[in-house]
């Protein structure tokens, strides 16, 4: 016997919003029960063709519905109206205008949740919201909250010092001051976060930023508009009175954050290694015994084993800024970044890219080789700081 469904066959199932007898209502006449004819026998029948009929109210219900409208046209005087929005609204009116103080609470409630003391009344939807935007940069940073007045005034900003304990790290100095790893980076002016010198002296801020060096042709609200921070909350933070700034000097610009290829340039998680899988070092950046003739020479990059052929990578995206060939470096790859970086690649056997070519982080630009001054088949990679001053590359690879 087949399972399908036919035209006769029943349903059970209650819990598909109605029962299989919902549409019989519509289709069987609705029994006569005792207190429906009681009610039917109460009121008076309408007879067909007369129209369409409706209950007319007493005189007393229209009585006081007739009180009631009288009574609230005289309640209301439209033109002693005065409308006044409640405190309690978390907007404020267009037309009003908001204090300093008011401005940068308001900021820093989606921005900076910190900058304004911990005791401070807010709405249900403004604690939503504060909450919300909260644990959203709560893994990047938390502000220090902790010097803030409880008498409803701004936290003043003022530098900490730290100084470095053994083995102390960067992100273990920011969060015990509460602040970014980029705001202690940017503060001390830290190229290599690896290396924090025992015994050396930082400063913190006491809420989270970074400091910003005014440039020549800089105004404040260039400056706002740049990092996207309220000049009244720059205005107060720094204490200035006027727009009246000087090349040099230098504001602290609360809730900015450092840019994101310096501060992963300063954690050395910038450049990707150039080789794809493992990776042995032949040769070490420094000073070393010249591998013809024995004797100390510099060596001004790092050397990596690796047969040949073997695929050489971008090891940052880039521009392909020269090719060639010459006796000591072989077929070679410099490549210019948008930090101000360049990177060497050398020994090469071939390249697969040009002079002003883009290329991604990753991207395949060449195979090693054995050219130039070489004892064997390897790749030597080098790189070159914004000064084109030649740095140890593996400070700043991951």
């Amino acid at each position: 016997m087949s399972s399908g469904c036919t035209g006769k066959t029943r349903h059970s199932n209650k819990s598909a919003g109605f029962y299989s007898g919902f549409m019989s209502q519509f289709r069987q006449k609705p029994a006569q029960s005792k207190m429906r004819n009681h009610v039917s026998q109460s009121r008076e029948t309408p007879k067909k063709g007369a129209g369409f009929s409706f209950p007319v109210p007493s005189f007393a219900k229209m009585a006081v519905i007739a009180g009631t409208v009288v009574i609230a046209l005289a309640a209301l005087n439209w033109e002693g109206i005065e409308i006044r929005t409640p405190d309690i609204y978390a907007f404020r009116p267009a037309e009003s205008t908001e204090t300093s103080e008011q401005m940068i609470k308001k900021y820093a409630a989606t921005g900076i949740p910190g900058i304004f003391p911990e005791k401070i009344e807010i709405t249900r939807e403004e604690n939503t919201t504060a909450a919300a935007e909260s644990d959203k940069t709560a893994a990047n940073a938390s502000v220090n909250t902790e010097t803030a007045s409880h008498h409803g005034m701004l936290v003043t900003f003022e530098w900490q010092q730290h100084r470095v304990l053994r083995g102390e790290s960067v992100s273990e100095i920011a969060q015990k001051y509460k602040v970014s790893v980029g705001a202690v980076i940017a503060s001390n002016n830290i190229s290599n976060a690896r290396r924090l010198q025992e015994g050396s002296l930082l400063r913190i801020p006491n809420i989270d930023g970074i400091p910003y060096q005014i440039q020549r042709g800089d105004s404040l609200s260039r400056i706002s508009a740049s990092f996207n921070v309220p000049l009244e909350v720059i205005l107060d933070v720094n204490d200035v009175k006027s727009d009246n700034i000087k090349p040099g000097e230098t504001l602290f610009i609360p809730g900015a954050r450092m840019n994101d290829i310096d501060l992963r340039m300063s954690l050395g998680e910038l450049f990707m290694f150039p080789l794809p899988g493992r990776r042995f070092i032949t040769s070490n950046y420094g000073m070393r015994k010249d591998p013809f003739t024995g004797s100390l020479q510099f060596h001004d990059g790092v050397d990596f084993r690796a047969n040949t052929g073997t695929t050489v990578m971008a090891a940052l995206d880039g521009v392909i800024s020269v090719t060639g060939e010459n006796w000591l470096y072989g077929k070679y790859i410099i490549m210019s970044h948008s930090n101000g970086y360049k990177t060497l690649y050398a020994h090469l056997n071939s390249f697969n890219v040009k002079q002003g070519d883009r290329v991604a982080r990753g991207r395949k630009i060449a195979e090693t080789g054995n050219t130039g001054y070489s004892t064997g088949p390897h790749l030597h990679f080098g790189m070159y700081d914004r000064n084109n001053k030649l740095i140890n590359p593996l400070e700043l690879i991951n």
